[in-house]
């Protein structure tokens, strides 16, 4: 493998590319690192005298390069690479473009989404975008359906799995979404007056373990489709016009709802950061009636792409209309309980979101987070009484923070 890269080495990478199929020429060209992440090197090379012109240049190292003792597959890249390929094919319009992949060096050149923003930041910001709710909901409807056993015939579905085999990185989501955050553990990171919540709520109760390890046993055996498998507001880059997924390197065959519940439990946690994020009680009132919103069309919009596809292309192995009804109710049940694990994980376990950590005061920050794990055991405790999306969107807006 090539030594990570540097500025000028991306550089030197990209000018050595035919860039004919590329949005930047040889002209000047220079670079720039972009931090956000914490998993692989990432640098927008750029035209020096029009900085718009660019590309990302993403290189996986065997370790998270932030923190080198954190060993990590480069194989994630040819994931990741193989995931983008197929997106694009069934749901181009939500993915970046990738001009070029080095499966040597784990290297990809691919589209720089600069005119687009971070969802997670955009709702912090109480941003309003009129088209993520369908564009969100074509895209899991499609990615979805058209990697399960609903379209593949059985022998091209099992070579899926597999060839999106990612040991690794799955053993990271089930301790860190579904092990560690409901028993103390020392990766567990809880604002201090939110403690004796947790040690009430999570950790004395069993039932509830019980609950989250269902769907652990299901993210480790239910092979139902291709999915993203870390489908949160971060990994979504947008605008009023575009939405553009990105970052599925942890994606795997593995259960539908988890990609679902974890949309779903982001806009969920932004709608309980709210509390602090928001500049008056209208205003989060108001921005809150838009998140519930969301939940609820890109549901619909799901819903009906889903059976659409189901009964149009379909490979006819499921004749059964009742059966199509039970999978759907099922469906939905099941993302409520993923995404109660989602919300768990990144409020008390190790791995917490923007929303939350930049709100300073510390006691305003935990009366945020009791009000997020309100509603994530709202949806996990009461799943089976959910039949509808208005169900789950109801369950949301009852809920009361814990502090």
């Amino acid at each position: 493998m090539m030594q990570p890269l540097t500025p000028q080495t991306a550089i030197a990478y990209v000018q050595q590319l035919s860039l004919d199929g590329l949005p930047i020429n040889d002209a000047p060209l220079s670079a720039e690192p972009i931090t956000e992440g914490n998993v692989n090197l990432l640098f927008r090379v750029y035209e020096t005298h029009r900085p718009e012109q660019s590309v990302l240049v993403k290189q996986a190292l065997p370790y998270a390069w932030r923190y080198p003792d954190f060993k990590m597959p480069v194989d994630r890249s040819r994931i990741e690479y193989g995931i983008l390929q197929i997106e694009g094919q069934y749901c181009p319009d939500q993915v970046p473009k990738v001009y070029h992949y080095d499966d040597e060096n784990h290297i990809m050149v691919i589209e720089d989404l600069n005119q687009h923003q971070v969802m997670r930041e955009a709702l912090m910001q109480q941003r309003r975008f009129p088209k993520v709710a369908r564009h969100m909901g074509v895209f899991m409807a499609r990615t979805l359906f058209f990697t399960s056993d609903l379209y593949l015939a059985s022998g091209e579905k099992k070579a899926m799995v597999a060839r999106f085999l990612n040991p690794v990185l799955c053993k990271v989501q089930e301790d860190l979404v579904f092990t560690q955050p409901y028993i103390p553990h020392p990766n567990n990171r809880v604002t201090p007056p939110l403690q004796p919540v947790v040690e009430k709520w999570i950790y004395a109760d069993d039932a509830l373990r019980a609950e989250i390890f269902h769907f652990k046993e299901q993210y480790m055996t239910h092979a139902q489709a291709l999915i993203h498998n870390d489908l949160h507001t971060g990994s979504i880059m947008l605008h009023e016009e575009e939405t553009k997924v990105i970052d599925p390197e942890f994606g795997f065959v593995g259960p539908m709802a988890h990609d679902i519940g974890t949309y779903f439990a982001n806009l969920a946690l932004s709608y309980a950061s709210q509390e602090a994020h928001a500049s008056d009680d209208d205003q989060r009132a108001s921005y809150r009636q838009w998140l519930l919103a969301q939940i609820q069309e890109t549901w619909t919009v799901f819903a009906e792409e889903f059976l659409s596809l189901w009964e149009e292309q379909g490979n006819e192995e499921w004749p059964s209309d009742r059966f199509k009804q039970r999978y759907m109710e099922t469906l939905l049940q099941d993302v409520a309980g993923f995404g109660a694990a989602e919300m768990m994980r990144r409020l008390i376990g190790m791995a917490h979101v923007h929303d939350f950590w930049t709100i300073e005061d510390e006691a305003l920050r935990a009366y945020a987070e009791s009000l997020g794990l309100a509603i994530a055991l709202a949806w996990i405790n009461h799943r089976q009484s959910i039949h509808s999306i208005d169900d789950l969107v109801g369950l949301t807006a009852e809920s009361r923070p814990l502090l």
